[in-house]
């Protein structure tokens, strides 16, 4: 990909069941210190792609680090990278790098420009979080895992997200799962630097984002899993957050539901369960170019 005078790794995946017509597309993005190629590994999309049909693509990040902490990082604008480093001043915007790589997907590969979604796990969800409220007229639904965000935290009450940092144009529909247990992104917020509110108040801004009424419908789904569901928002919108309370010793926590070492913690396939949120949330906005 070509974005800011840059070149960009990216890893496109066209499924097994892929036709003539137009695809829908599925941006993968990885957490901090990851890569395209280990998110996908992580996600497994790929399989799912090939069940349902639809294109994954899986970047790398466009901060990427030598020295600890090494990897590829996202840059997000007014946070900082894990381990409180700042980010470089020359870091691309990754904003107008994936808006990029959407037109120059489309211009390679049939994309069905009302059916672009995005998902991430940890650092890749606060990124797909962000494009959320940057990039919601190309956007028709987002999914977070892990790392959920509403904008920056205010400057007088880092417990909550600053309304004025996530506007988006367009109410979105946004699928959420979170670990009770989390030790890296806790889940009442605190912690490292670059997280601050916890995600009530995410989902709390969220519902007043998508117009959604102030309290969710709650089901216990099974002992480890409890399901929250904001409906009746604005322009068919919804918010679905699956919240599980697993033990670390039983692999919950900081984890992707379904991988390798959290299937047997709270049953869910976080992959599948994604897929089916964004195939019914097709965007009805004339897509932007």
């Amino acid at each position: 990909m070509h974005s800011g005078g840059q070149e960009r790794a990216l890893r496109l995946y066209v499924p097994r069941s892929a036709t003539a017509a137009k695809l829908p597309l599925v941006f993968d993005l990885h957490g901090s210190g990851g890569s395209g190629a280990s998110q996908a590994a992580l996600s497994g999309l790929s399989a799912v792609a090939d069940r349902h049909g639809f294109l994954v693509a899986n970047p790398d990040g466009g901060v990427q680090r030598t020295q600890p902490p090494a990897g590829h990082f996202w840059n997000i604008p007014g946070v900082p990278l894990i381990g409180n480093v700042t980010v470089p001043d020359d870091a691309p915007d990754e904003v107008q790098f994936i808006s990029d790589a959407l037109d120059q997907i489309s211009a390679a590969a049939c994309v069905d420009a009302h059916r672009v979604y995005a998902t991430g796990m940890s650092g890749g969800a606060r990124m797909a979080s962000l494009l959320a409220c940057r990039l919601a007229g190309r956007l028709a639904a987002v999914a977070a895992v892990a790392g959920v965000r509403a904008g920056l935290a205010s400057e007088s009450d880092a417990g909550q997200p600053d309304p004025a940092s996530c506007e988006p144009e367009r109410p979105v529909p946004l699928l959420v799962f979170h670990g009770v247990r989390d030790p890296v992104n806790p889940y009442d917020g605190g912690g490292y630097d670059y997280w601050s509110y916890g995600v009530p108040a995410a989902l709390g801004r969220w519902a007043q984002i998508d117009q959604c009424p102030p309290l969710p419908v709650q089901k216990r789904l099974s002992p480890t899993v409890t399901l929250l569901r904001y409906r009746n928002c604005a322009s068919g919108t919804e918010i679905v957050f699956y919240r599980t309370d697993a033990p670390l010793e039983r692999g919950g926590g900081h984890i992707w539901p379904g991988s390798r070492g959290a299937r047997a913690a709270n049953g869910l396939k976080a992959s599948e369960l994604i897929w089916q949120f964004f195939s019914r949330h097709p965007s009805s906005m004339r897509p932007q170019t």
